[in-house]
C-alpha cells in the first residue's frame, strides 16, 4: 500500500524554562526584548532550514534530491504548557509543498528536514541566547535537570526553586517516572 500523504510538518522553538519565566515575570521592556529576541531566532532558524533542509525529489522513483525556492509556513505563537505554566515557544506549520528551481510545485522530500529537527531545535537555543544578550544584560550556565534529562542552557539570577514552581509538567513526568 502507498503511504498516505501529509499536508504539513510542525516544528516546534521552545525557549528554555528561565528565558520564559523571564519573558513572564518581567517588566514590559524586558517582556518586549524577550519576545523580539525568540522572534528573531526562529525567523534566522527557518533561514537555515530554507537554505539547507528543504528539497524535493524528481526522477524515476525519485532518485533526485532537488533544491527548492523556499517553502510555505505559518507560524504560530504560544505563551504556555499544557499546564498553563510560562512556555514561551512558537510552532512552525509547514507545507508539504515546495516550488522546485524549475518552477513547479512538489511535494517536500521529508527526510532532510526530519534529520535537520535537533540541528534546528539546538541552533534556535544557541541564536536566542545570543539575540538575549544582544539586548539584556544577561549571562548564561549550564544546569543538570536530573539523571534522565540532558543539562540546559539556563539565564543566570533565576534560580531552580522557581524554575521548578513554574514545571508543573515536568514535575507530573518525574513523578510517573520514578
Amino acid at each position: 500500500t502507498q503511504p498516505a500523504a501529509v499536508a504539513g510538518f510542525d516544528l516546534t522553538f521552545s525557549a528554555p524554562k528561565s528565558t520564559s519565566v523571564l519573558w513572564a515575570l518581567a517588566d514590559t521592556a524586558t517582556h518586549q526584548a524577550v519576545l523580539a529576541a525568540h522572534d528573531a531566532a526562529v525567523a534566522d532558524v527557518l533561514g537555515v532550514i530554507e537554505q539547507r533542509a528543504l528539497f524535493t525529489r524528481t526522477g524515476a522513483g525519485g532518485c533526485a534530491q532537488v533544491p527548492v525556492t523556499g517553502m510555505v509556513a505559518a507560524a504560530f505563537r504560544h505563551w504556555d504548557s499544557r499546564a498553563g505554566d510560562p512556555q514561551l515557544h512558537t510552532h512552525v506549520v509547514v507545507a508539504n509543498k515546495v516550488r522546485a528551481a524549475d518552477g513547479a510545485w512538489r511535494s517536500l522530500d521529508s527526510r532532510a528536514l526530519h534529520h535537520a529537527a535537533v540541528f534546528a531545535s539546538e541552533l534556535y537555543n544557541d541564536l536566542l541566547a545570543d539575540h538575549l544578550a544582544a539586548r539584556l544584560p544577561l549571562r548564561w550556565s549550564w544546569r543538570d535537570r536530573g539523571a534522565r534529562r540532558s543539562p540546559a542552557y539556563e539565564v543566570d539570577g533565576l534560580d531552580d526553586t522557581l524554575l521548578a514552581a513554574f514545571s508543573t509538567r515536568s514535575a507530573d513526568i518525574d513523578q510517573v517516572v520514578g
